[in-house]
């Protein structure tokens, strides 16, 4: 059976972008918040070796490893995007999330791509830290 991360039934937390993003911009960061427990993400969108380094966390290396891992997060309450790049095989997702019960931190995903085309995550980094 597939596995598809889905966030819990809470209130749907609160997303804005602070930049303007074009629709292609917005979709890779859609990829780029599922990875902060935001949304889902499609086991198609990653290879079947991804990697994912997240701080405070050990590395997780496989689609299926990580799918798991994804279903262990809780989502954001909010989530501000403040910067999207995209760049070759590579799209970059900043910006500030409110997490319950422990406040305000910065965010950035780093997702690297199989292919310039972006259609199937290789690596993923995440860094979360707390603003102060």
């Amino acid at each position: 059976m597939p596995h598809t991360h889905t966030p819990s039934t809470r209130t749907a937390p609160r997303v804005s972008y602070t930049c303007d993003p074009s629709p292609s911009e917005q979709a890779l960061a859609e990829l780029a918040l599922a990875m902060s427990g935001l949304g889902s993400l499609a086991p198609k969108a990653l290879s079947d070796m991804a990697s994912w380094e997240r701080s405070n966390h050990p590395s997780v290396v496989g689609r299926g490893k990580i799918l798991d891992a994804l279903s262990q997060i809780t989502p954001p309450i909010s989530l501000s995007v403040t910067q999207i790049t995209l760049e070759g095989k590579a799209a970059t997702v900043t910006g500030r999330l409110t997490r319950e019960g422990q406040g305000l931190f910065l965010f950035c995903q780093i997702l690297r791509f199989t292919t310039p085309e972006r259609t199937e995550i290789a690596q993923i980094i995440s860094v979360e830290q707390k603003e102060r």
